[in-house]
């Protein structure tokens, strides 16, 4: 057997040292380079109707100050349930920000399609700063996951369900997006919430209206028949702007007047919709 110079041994061994080194040292980086991650008492996924304001005003700001609770607010004005069948598959914030996306990313703890999102769009000037947030999600130590997402999915035409019961059908994605969240955390608590009513622009409700898909309300049928299935709670509050609300000022806030447009809500629909929640969370 050929011996190895003491040398050579050494040689050898400085070289090994100096390559665990830099391996720990690239680890140590890279964790340290990760967001810091944090548990919440309640995480919201939604579109619009929950992303409408981004100050005091906000549903989730709203929420946090009616229950004392700490309110992660992960929603993303423009997004639906479940992926897009569009020619461009990932190539729009439908896809690249859809409740299934997101729910895939925390189950892999890998966020690299929501960090390739990009908008010029105004109204999504917000998306870089919450993507941020959603890295620091850790959802193994939060305790109510609410789910807001069905509008978009509506307006888009998506199927509402499909034989093989893909991610691109809305009961496909919701059922996954579902098995994910309870992947990471078999013990979190899961509402699904519906969205509020609709208005046409030109006034009347649109809960008859097919946008390709079927009408509002069969997706509403479909959205609590899934919940029901999935073992998870349901809230509707797709009768809050029923009630009439007056202001300080005597004004009476009812119906289409809870919304700036006939589906987002201006600042007493946000504080309706948060109302709602505070109290379902109170009684619950």
């Amino acid at each position: 057997m050929k011996k190895i110079s003491a040398k050579k041994l050494i040689l050898f061994l400085s070289g090994l040292c100096l390559a665990v080194i830099v391996t720990v040292l690239s680890c140590l980086t890279l964790k340290l380079g990760q967001p810091k991650k944090a548990g919440h008492h309640v995480v919201i996924f939604g579109d619009s109707i929950i992303a409408y304001a981004q100050d005091e005003t906000s549903v989730a700001n709203m929420l946090a100050r009616n229950t004392g609770m700490d309110v992660f607010d992960l929603s993303f004005g423009g997004t639906q349930m479940a992926l897009s069948a569009e020619a461009e598959t990932l190539g729009n914030k439908r896809n690249y920000l859809s409740m299934y996306s997101i729910a895939q990313s925390l189950y892999a703890d890998d966020f690299t399609i929501q960090e390739h999102f990009f908008s010029n769009d105004v109204a999504s000037e917000y998306f870089s700063g919450r993507v941020a947030s959603l890295e620091s999600l850790d959802l193994k130590n939060s305790d109510i996951v609410i789910i807001e997402h069905l509008l978009n999915d509506y307006h888009g035409g998506v199927p509402i369900t499909l034989d093989d019961g893909s991610e691109y059908s809305y009961t496909g994605a919701l059922t996954a997006s579902v098995s994910y969240i309870r992947s990471v955390n078999p013990d979190i608590r899961i509402i699904i919430l519906s969205p509020t009513k609709k208005w046409l622009l030109e006034g009347p409700e649109a809960g008859e209206i097919d946008n390709g898909g079927g009408t509002l309300n069969t997706y509403l049928a479909a959205q609590e028949k899934a919940a029901e299935n999935l073992g998870v709670e349901y809230l509707d509050i797709t009768d809050i702007y029923d009630e009439e609300y007056v202001t300080s000022e005597g004004e009476i806030i009812t119906g289409y007047g809870y919304t700036v447009d006939g589906t987002h809500p201006n600042y007493y629909g946000r504080m309706a919709i948060s109302a709602r929640l505070a109290e379902y969370l109170g009684e619950s």
